[in-house]
């Protein structure tokens, strides 16, 4: 297929990657007709066992420990923090009057 020139060029028909289907391709890109064949599609699926297979296995005593040290007394250790702030903005102080 040629392409001319302000033509737009036609793909040529497409026919769904699994086995024993017959249906068309809808996008030129794909390689499926829909999801449900590209899940059911044996061939894909023993290609993504193997890929699972030999995807390394971190061990849980080998993985990354994320630690956090908390204040024993979260409460007092929140109210020090908080002991020179005002519950209301400075700028809204004229408004608890009302």
């Amino acid at each position: 297929m040629g392409i001319a020139h302000g033509l737009k060029q036609i793909a040529p028909i497409k026919i769904c990657a699994r086995p024993g289907c017959e249906a068309a391709v809808k996008k030129t890109t794909a390689k499926y007709c829909s999801i449900r064949c590209c899940a059911m599609d044996p061939v894909r699926q023993e290609r993504l066992r193997r890929q699972a297979r030999r995807a390394p296995i971190v061990p849980l005593a080998h993985q990354l420990s994320i630690m956090f040290q908390v204040h024993p007394d979260i409460e007092a250790s929140l109210d020090e923090r908080t002991l020179g702030r005002d519950d209301i903005p400075a700028g809204l102080q004229r408004l608890r009057a009302v």
